[in-house]
């Protein structure tokens, strides 16, 4: 391999850890929103630990390996919010571990530690989309799963060349770790689908090319990964599909793509950048520019510090643009007037307009990546051509890439460091990002001690970029997320405004029902029946637009009057990114109209205890209605701590 693990990279390790472990301790208990989809995370596996089925009685998008894995952990250390915790720590260490081993194949100590700090700072302690505690665990699993069946194929590209020296033990070595490496992306795809997608394209690709130009050996490799991959998906929808049904499986689930609704295909088209195709390339040729700017700079001041450094005014330096005149060799004018204009483009070019050029580092990302992966296959046929087999880091590189830029293909004209998402998806563009400022845009500088100055100076940047973000997310952690909601199963700080309607709301259910009886919260919100140990009586956990067809919501009704829900909480949840933003009103009226009729509202949670606030107004709330016929004691209308007895407002 091209780098092995020894004592040298234990300062890095330790700063590394250091740096985790300060992380955790700025952000504790902080990391999730019990209204946007961390209530499924939550509710999800306890029925399923409780015995419902899922996709049958309990529905779900994704795949089914990490609802029965924290239903399992439920089973074992019981439900609580520090399993839900404890998944997401130890998780994310290994990821940032992967990362940093991956980084390693391809660079030296320093920039591995920059592009795992990097990964723990804009993706594991990011409050949308952090690591601890994630708007889905499918999407947490599915990473470090890709990230590990990508780290056997590196480890695959390596024994191939023990099958060069050693003969068949070496070929049988790489085998093994093909298989291993289907086996995991094979859990990749029972994880996140399109994340197993990325999975296992990638390990066909690097499968194909270990053996490459010999075709018999490719084709081969590529049986030893595809055939456990494949196996794996097949074995357990099999058993799921036997259970569950395939209706449920395929049409509710949405697993195999059909039946979308247009309010999820408009989500995904926004997620994607195809809701403004042009807008989005302009995007990423904007932050294209800036990124090769802000090369230009980094040369242009590596070439004046080692002028300097070398005191040799009168000698010209070797530039790496080609185009300039004198076989490109520069002036000091003309090095400081390249200075001015890399500043130029990158200040004021981009800021110019009205085009919101500012989305983060990583817009032009999939722009990098192809380039990269044209260069390293150009330079893998060449290597193939002249000793009939390419160097392990060339292969490793191109691997890398093919995995990176597979991985982005859900956001590939919007690759944003900020939204909750993107935290899965970039892990291994975070390693290439980081390869290009150590590696790649040095490499381009003719003058060769010119080349380690543009490294150190790349590095230093990535390190203060890492300082400063750390220090903004921990600024928003301790500022933003400062009201502690306590239950028997834990805590989670919120935000205020969230954070009153929850609390209030517990007492309330805690008061008002019993745990056997159950509790509807919709559009979002199931947390509340985590935190009380109320059973959710409809198949979804949340019901945001696309989730509830016309069919699906007179489902929903029966489901309510079969169980006898006395309960109804409506949570003031807006949803502009599915085109469709108020429940009620824009979606699912069938199904509010009938609360109406059968409910009456008894109670407002929230900082504004207002029985006049209506769904998508600027105050989060949440309503609670209980049902008209039911007059007993327990139901009677009552004033709650901090609210008003609240009637009928239809």
């Amino acid at each position: 391999m091209s780098a092995q693990i020894n004592r040298r990279d234990l300062p890095w390790v330790v700063l590394i850890s250091v740096s985790f472990i300060f992380g955790l301790v700025v952000s504790w208990e902080r990391w999730g929103n019990p209204l946007v989809d961390c209530g499924r995370e939550m509710n999800q596996p306890l029925r399923l630990a409780r015995g419902e089925m899922l996709y049958s009685q309990v529905r779900h998008i994704y795949g089914p390996l990490s609802p029965y894995l924290n239903a399992l952990l439920y089973r074992i250390f019981g439900a609580s919010l520090g399993v839900l915790y404890a998944d997401g720590i130890v998780t994310a260490l290994v990821i940032i571990g992967l990362v940093y081993w991956l980084a390693r194949q391809l660079m030296g100590r320093a920039p591995s530690a920059a592009a795992a700090l990097s990964v723990m700072w804009i993706c594991a302690f990011k409050q949308a989309g952090n690591y601890v505690l994630p708007y889905s665990y499918a999407a947490l699993h599915g990473c470090v799963l890709g990230l590990a069946s990508l780290a056997l194929l590196v480890k695959a590209a390596g024994a191939r060349e023990g099958a060069v020296r050693d003969g068949a033990g070496g070929r049988l070595s790489a085998a093994k770790y093909l298989m291993c490496a289907g086996v995991i992306a094979g859990l990749t795809v029972l994880a996140k689908t399109e994340m197993g997608f990325a999975a296992v394209s990638t390990g066909v690709a690097a499968a194909g090319i270990i053996y490459y130009p010999q075709l018999r050996r490719s084709l081969v490799s590529i049986v030893y990964f595809l055939g456990p991959a494949m196996g794996v998906v097949g074995l357990v929808y099999g058993i799921v599909a036997a259970r569950a049904g395939w209706y449920a499986l395929l049409q509710e689930s949405f697993l195999a793509l059909q039946n979308l609704p247009v309010e999820l295909v408009y989500f995904n088209k926004r997620m994607s950048g195809f809701d403004q195709p042009l807008l989005s390339l302009a995007q990423m040729g904007g932050s294209l520019l800036r990124i090769l700017s802000f090369a230009l700079l980094i040369a242009s001041i590596s070439l004046l510090v080692t002028r300097w450094r070398n005191r040799r005014p009168g000698i010209e330096v070797a530039m790496a643009d080609r185009s300039l005149p004198n076989a490109g060799r520069a002036s000091y004018v003309l090095l400081w007037a390249l200075v001015l204009l890399s500043v130029l483009l990158f200040v004021i070019a981009p800021s110019a307009g009205r085009l919101q050029w500012d989305k983060g580092p990583y817009l032009a990302m999939p722009v990098l990546l192809v380039a990269l992966m044209v260069l390293t296959f150009l330079r893998y046929r060449r290597e193939v051509s002249i000793s009939k087999e390419a160097s392990t880091r060339t292969l490793v590189l191109l691997v890398v890439a093919v995995y990176s830029l597979l991985s982005l293909v859900r956001v590939i004209l919007r690759v944003r460091s900020g939204g909750a998402y993107s935290s899965y998806l970039l892990p291994a563009s975070v390693i290439l990002f980081t390869y290009c400022w150590a590696t790649t845009f040095p490499g381009l500088i003719k003058d060769r001690r010119a080349r380690p100055v543009a490294r150190y100076i790349g590095l230093a940047l990535i390190f203060a970029w890492v300082a400063v973000t750390a220090g903004v997310v921990t600024h928003r952690f301790r500022t933003n997320n400062t009201y502690p909601v306590t239950t028997t199963r834990g805590t989670i700080i919120a935000i205020p405004e969230l954070g009153i309607a929850f609390d209030e709301a517990v007492r309330f259910i805690n008061r008002e029902t019993e745990p056997s009886d159950p509790v509807a919260v919709i559009p979002e919100g199931t947390s509340l029946n985590f935190f009380t140990d109320r059973r959710n009586p409809l198949k979804e956990e949340i019901t945001t637009p696309g989730y509830l067809n016309p069919e699906q919501e007179e489902r929903a009704i029966s489901q309510l009057i079969e169980s006898n829900t006395r309960l109804i909480l409506v949570t003031n949840r807006a949803t502009p990114e599915f085109g469709r933003g108020i429940f009620g009103r824009d979606y699912c009226q069938r199904l509010m109209g009938w609360i109406e009729d059968n409910f009456e509202q008894q109670a407002i949670f929230g900082p504004d205890h207002d029985p006049n606030l209506r769904i998508g107004a600027r105050t989060f709330f949440i309503r609670a209605y209980r049902k008209k016929e039911m007059r007993n004691a327990k139901f009677e209308m009552r004033s709650v701590p901090g609210n008003l007895p609240l009637t009928t407002d239809n």
